[in-house]
């Protein structure tokens, strides 16, 4: 492995045992794309003394057929459950492994963050449950989940913003409900969610950025949980052709 001033910059073949890699002591960033040149692990292990990896979007880019992370006793940055990444008081999800067993999981109670790209390319999983407690949920967080039908965004979650390409490539999710209290839908949002056909917006919503509906193709209702005349005021950016066509509808009483 190359390893610049405690930064884990490339994994190579012989760093891979029996498809096990370990994050050796002293680590304390992993750059984007570190596993770019070998064979994807099926699980990873953070040694007792590897330390924060903060700054990078994609440290586990390219490993497709990751199953687990396992964190060593006395870690004190790092935390796992049930193969899940996290910091080590679970109140940040750094990571869930491409190829997480189960098809439904849901994000323990007390998360607060969602990092970058935590469920990037978890194709295998139909039902994520997203627990009250979020306020922030990153950009690319659930990119290229095709198998993802079902998202439970609670309303009561106080995030304000949904991130660029947070839903990118979700071809099998058919309906989603925007929490109340967001602001600003993120560029890419839903681009490519084809069998997208029904979409709920809080009367909160101000920001649509560009092709945050490119490609929903399917998309025919929309709920506007607000007035006519605050979704005309509504920043609308290129791009979203899909979205200024679908039906709008209104709560009864604010024609």
């Amino acid at each position: 492995m190359l390893i610049e001033n405690g930064c884990l910059t490339q994994v190579e073949n012989a760093d891979i045992r029996n498809g096990v890699f370990v994050v050796p002591d002293g680590i304390r960033e992993i750059y984007d794309w570190a596993f770019r040149k070998c064979p994807s692990p099926r699980k990873i292990i953070f040694s007792a003394g590897a330390s924060y990896f903060g700054g990078f979007d994609w440290p586990f880019a390219h490993c497709h057929e990751l199953e687990y992370f396992e964190v060593e006793e006395g870690n004190q940055e790092f935390s796992a459950e049930d193969g899940v990444l996290f910091d080590r008081s679970k109140s940040s999800l750094f990571c869930c492994p491409a190829k997480k067993s189960g098809c439904c999981y849901r994000i323990p109670d007390g998360v607060m963050d969602i990092d970058n790209c935590a469920f990037q390319g978890c194709s295998g999983l139909t039902e994520i449950i997203i627990p009250s407690t979020v306020t922030f949920i990153g950009d690319w967080a659930f990119d290229g989940c095709f198998g993802l039908k079902i998202l439970c965004l609670p309303q009561q979650i106080r995030t304000k913003s949904l991130g660029d390409f947070i839903f990118r490539g979700c071809v099998s999710l058919a309906e989603m409900t925007v929490p109340n209290g967001v602001e600003l839908i993120g560029w890419g949002a839903f681009q490519g969610c084809a069998s997208l056909k029904y979409i709920s917006f809080p009367g909160t919503v101000r920001w649509i950025r560009e092709d945050a509906f490119r490609g929903c193709d399917s998309l025919s209702g929309i709920l506007f949980r607000g007035t006519p005349q605050q979704w005309e005021k509504i920043t609308i950016e290129e791009g979203n052709e899909a979205l200024t066509a679908a039906q709008k509808v209104y709560p009864k009483g604010t024609m």
